[in-house]
């Protein structure tokens, strides 16, 4: 694909905050637990509060990017973020103060999730934004990668002051890249009318909102994988954590090697066609566990969900960007946003408490349901966000098509 320089610069700042992000918030339980001597119910209730704010949160700042910039959500999202990190060197062993400061640096991060993804619809245009996104993906990915190694690298060379401080650096660094290397971008939402009305074209709009069933559903599935199937390999399959650890780390490895490739393979595929087939290589191979919990069968498990995330992540971004009229990129796609941070707290509660009362079983089955829920409600979203019948890629992804919602705003041109 032809590389905007805009989103060159975008995958860079992506692949620094992810580093920041993954490495704060896979230790953020420990820190908590063996710096501020929280237990563990005070961490769930941390963790659980940070999900339940972050989505609101994350749709919010897809609105106000569209209002004042997205590189002016991005830098206010990561500086504030790293601000209360760094507060969180001082506060002692205050475990009210560090939960509180903790979930607060979860909710100011969303906005900035939303930004991210309005500027790769605000530069690309629909035919390569697939692309586009594996590329971001990829590159978050890497950040991914390299996040926990270089937390427990802080960690060895000092103690938990070094680790916050670090991820601090790292914060202010993605900070000063974004405003060095993104451009300025003007407001949009004047161009749609008042906030009223803006809100009321997003909630109105029947295409979108199934979409985003779609994606709040195919999120769960993905969910499943990150949240509930460690916990399931440990205390049912019986593999010891390191065991698990190894089997999860091909997960990012396999992205990083085909993420841009399988997404080039299959770009002449229509994208109800990717959308379907992607979830139902998430959702499915998980009845592979009513029959066998051998490591083979773990292993065949994580390598084709692999593929199924590929496939249907960035295919879901670029549609729900397609739906959008391009003043309102950032109210759509923090829409999408908000559905996975809110697919990231229902999944596991979901999935756990179905563990507890009916086994482990249950879950396979129950996430192989919404993997095919999900693959309904993306197709009647496809079918009815296109503006002409014409099917194939172009169609089914509006390529060259304006987007049919109305415009409140009375400058709208043909």
């Amino acid at each position: 694909m032809e590389w905007d320089p805009v989103l060159g610069r975008a995958a860079v700042v992506h692949l620094i905050s992810g580093a920041s992000f993954s490495t704060f918030w896979s230790y953020a339980g420990v820190w908590a637990i063996e710096a501020l001597g929280a237990t563990t119910g005070q961490v769930g209730v941390m963790f659980l509060l940070s999900a339940v704010l972050s989505p609101p949160a994350a749709w919010l700042g897809g609105f106000v990017s569209d209002a004042v910039g997205r590189r002016s959500v991005l830098v206010a999202s990561t500086g504030v973020q790293s601000l209360l990190i760094l507060c969180l060197c001082f506060i002692g062993h205050s475990a009210a103060w560090g939960i509180a400061l903790v979930v607060l640096a979860g909710v100011v991060w969303a906005p900035g999730r939303s930004a991210v993804n309005a500027i790769v619809a605000d530069v690309i245009p629909p035919e390569r934004r697939d692309q586009a996104y594996a590329g971001l993906r990829t590159a978050n990915n890497l950040g991914v990668v390299v996040g926990p190694p270089l937390a427990a690298l802080l960690l060895f060379l000092g103690d938990w002051t070094a680790f916050l401080l670090g991820i601090t650096l790292l914060g202010g660094l993605t900070c000063g890249l974004a405003v060095r290397l993104l451009p300025r971008d003007r407001a949009r939402a004047h161009r749609g009318g008042t906030a009223a009305q803006t809100v009321r074209v997003v909630l109105t709009d029947g295409p979108l909102l199934l979409l985003l069933s779609a994606t709040l559903l195919g999120f769960m599935v993905y969910m499943s994988f990150e949240t509930v199937l460690p916990v399931i390999a440990v205390t049912s399959f019986g593999f010891a954590p390191e065991t698990w650890g190894l089997l999860y780390a091909m997960n990012p490895v396999v992205v990083l090697l085909f993420q841009m490739r399988l997404t080039r393979w299959t770009r002449n595929w229509p994208a109800s066609v990717t959308l379907s087939v992607g979830v139902l290589l998430m959702g499915p191979p998980f009845l592979l566990f009513l029959i066998s919990h051998h490591i083979a069968a773990v292993v065949l498990v994580v390598l084709v969900f692999a593929f199924g995330e590929m496939l249907w992540v960035p295919t879901m971004q670029a549609t729900v960007a397609r739906l959008a009229p391009p003043h309102m990129h950032g109210a759509y796609l923090g829409g999408y946003t908000s559905s996975q941070l809110l697919a990231w707290m229902i999944a596991p509660l979901t999935g756990l408490r179905l563990e507890e009362a009916l086994g482990d079983r249950a879950i396979w089955v129950f996430f192989t349901a919404l993997s095919a829920v999900s693959v309904a409600a993306g197709l009647a979203a496809v079918r009815r966000g296109r503006p002409t019948a014409a099917d194939g890629r172009t169609g089914d992804r509006r390529d060259a098509a304006e987007p049919v919602h109305p415009d409140p705003s009375p400058e709208r041109t043909p």
